[in-house]
């Protein structure tokens, strides 16, 4: 497994951003399926209730009915420093680059967004809140160099759904400094209360047929316009379907882009049902909402599922651009959002599957397996659980097309539904990074792992202590990091080898031993690519030593100086000079050594290797259990 690295950026710098070759409408680039997203996955939250600066919030509580979870921006003053919130928050800001609405790839963050009615703007005599919002949204300019209507447009084109009504309604239209989120234009109505008639969809959705006084106050709706091809004759737009009619006048209509299988769908009013007292009123508005996250009144939810693309047997696919990179298949995974792909099983001897992933640290990632259709956590084949940094593996492929779904399952901290303020991992609004491998074939994937990390103890600092550790299925040449560790919290206090061997079975290595300081400790064995997969000895102490050994030192290669410390009893010891395992020569028989510092001179009366590793063995002799002792290795000095 090749482990990658991936820095997380908040805030770029922005001549990076002015860079970017393509952003508008750049989801359309994956493929679309009929699958629809189930309810409840796939996106932030249900709805984005949009109260800015001249406009105001529908009611909450058909959210809560349909069971719809949802997020508030609501600034009903006009001060300058409101206006600044509202677009760092709606139109983008370094560490949101297209701000609340979208995801990194432009993909909608939300099902649906909803404006209600225009709020009284300070100092004019009616009314104007809709069109001032809509200038704020036309203003504001991210750094992406985009406005927050093109946002909108982003969202609609791209699958989210979109409710207004009164102000919510009219600033969809295409007139000037409107959204031009669909090619209707409005025209006031009187503000009056009237009955809407409701036509065949909804009436058989709700089992009635009229909603008595839904008022308007300073709302429109929608008239027939002269055909470009035949000028006399007067039609609604195309896509445009009307809902319901009261006092002669269209009160609720919708549209959907009948040239966009992509785009979402609008529902639209220039009466309020949404604040009328009628008990009928309250399911008109919540089927309005439904209507708006479906396609209609069934169970296909919009938008549908795309995928970022096919992944070859075996080939390493990396998400990792940044938000307005040209090409959306290749952009980082906003929070909670759904990365699908696919891949085709040609044969069916081909069962085994391995899945390699790779993140930036401290994000929680799951992987989902489907076959036929697009993997979510309600309906996968197979689930993995926050993986990342790890191969995993799965055995009963068949012949067919496959769907691996990657969800970012890390979201940011709220402080509430209204006016909310995000605090905790502010990165996933910019998008996290990874890349993904699958290879699938007719031989069982092997999972690399270490074990059975051993040694023979004491543990006394100057032995040259034996390690061994078992290791399988490493490609050949991965080496392995063994070093010491603290015994409670397992940070690592000294490297002992960068060099380790991950070669199938047995691994071993010498260790000389220099670590002196008292406390439990482990050791650990650890791939050098990819540092999760390691394994632990048992807890071990350092033991006092009885003998301590510095260095020797030759004198121009003529005498040698050793210098020890004996903690036992006095005693005779025997000194013997070695290459290895293999003896050079005998320096003293039975010398005298005292509890405490000893050392002794010798004349060299042999001829020393340059190039080769000495070490002096100091023996007891006259103890009950004699003991042997080892200097660390040196060099002669010639």
């Amino acid at each position: 497994m090749k482990v990658r690295s991936y820095k997380t950026q908040v805030g770029l710098p922005l001549q990076l951003l002015f860079s970017s070759l393509l952003f508008a409408g750049h989801s359309a680039a994956d493929k679309l399926t009929n699958e629809p997203i189930p309810p409840g996955e796939g996106f932030y939250k249900d709805v984005l209730i949009n109260a800015g600066p001249g406009v105001s919030a529908p009611p909450v509580s058909h959210f809560d009915s349909l069971g719809l979870s949802y997020e508030k921006l609501s600034y009903k003053a006009y001060h300058e420093e409101d206006k600044e919130e509202f677009k760092q928050k709606f139109i983008g800001s370094d560490i949101d680059l297209n701000g609340r609405l979208l995801y990194p790839d432009g993909a909608p963050r939300y099902r649906m967004l909803s404006i209600g009615k225009a709020s009284f703007l300070a100092g004019s005599s009616g009314n104007g809140g809709g069109g001032y919002h809509s200038q704020v949204l036309h203003d504001g300019i991210s750094p992406l160099r985009r406005t927050g209507v093109q946002h909108i447009q982003d969202f609609v084109k791209n699958g989210g759904g979109y409710v207004g009504f009164c102000a919510g309604a009219i600033i969809a239209g295409s007139s000037p400094f409107q959204l031009s989120l669909y090619p209707g234009k409005t025209y006031p109505l009187p503000d009056t209360s009237a009955t809407v008639n409701l036509k065949d969809l909804f009436t058989g959705y709700l089992g009635f047929g009229e909603v008595p006084n839904v008022w308007s106050k300073g709302g429109g709706y929608i008239m027939q316009s002269p055909s470009s091809r035949y000028p006399y004759n007067y039609q609604y737009p195309e896509g445009v379907e009307i809902q319901g009619v009261a006092a002669g006048h269209p009160a609720i209509w919708s549209w959907k882009d009948p040239g966009n299988p992509y785009g979402g769908t609008l529902v639209l009013s220039g009466r309020h049902p949404e604040l009328s007292h009628d008990p009928r009123a309250k399911p008109l508005t919540e089927a309005m909402y439904t209507l708006a996250i479906r396609q209609g009144f069934d169970e296909n939810y919009e938008p549908k599922a795309r995928i970022k693309g096919e992944l070859d047997n075996g080939q390493i696919r990396y998400m990792h651009e940044d938000t307005g990179y040209h090409d959306p298949n290749y952009i980082k995974i906003g929070d909670k959002q759904y990365h699908h792909f696919k891949f085709r099983v040609d044969d069916y001897r081909k069962k085994y599957l391995s899945i390699e992933l790779n993140r930036e640290h401290g994000y929680h990632f799951n992987l989902y397996l489907k076959k036929g259709k697009p993997a979510f956590a309600s309906n996968a084949d197979k689930s993995f659980i926050d993986v990342g940094l790890e191969e995993l593996t799965f055995d009963n492929l068949s012949e067919g097309e496959w769907y691996l779904s990657v969800e970012n399952a890390t979201t940011v901290d709220t402080n509430g539904a209204n006016n909310t303020e995000y605090s905790g991992k502010l990165e996933v609004l910019n998008g996290v990074a990874y890349d993904i491998t699958a290879t699938w074939g007719a031989e069982e994937p092997c999972d690399s792992g270490i074990g059975n990390v051993s040694f023979e103890g004491p543990v006394v600092p100057g032995q040259n202590l034996p390690i061994s550790w078992n290791a399988e299925c490493f490609e050949p040449g991965r080496r392995a990091t063994v070093a010491l560790v603290r015994a409670d919290d397992e940070m690592q206090v000294a490297t002992i080898s960068r060099d380790g061997g991950l070669n199938d079975g047995l691994n071993r290595l010498n260790w000389n031993v220099t670590y002196n300081q008292p406390g439990l400790f482990k050791v650990s064995v650890s791939d050098n690519q990819n540092p999760n997969i390691m394994s632990l000895s048992e807890p071990f102490a350092f033991k006092q030593p009885e003998m301590v050994i510095a260095p020797p030192v030759s004198s121009g290669g003529e005498r040698l100086s050793i210098i020890w410390f004996w903690r036992g009893i006095d005693s005779r010891v025997s000194l013997d000079l070695y290459v290895g395992d293999t003896l050079i020569a005998n320096l003293h028989s039975g010398l005298a050594q005292e509890s405490g510092a000893n050392s002794i001179l010798v004349m060299a009366n042999w001829s020393w290797n340059p190039q080769a590793n000495y070490r002096v063995r100091i023996k007891t002799l006259d103890l009950d259990e004699n003991k042997v002792f080892y200097s660390p290795i040196f060099k002669p000095s010639l």
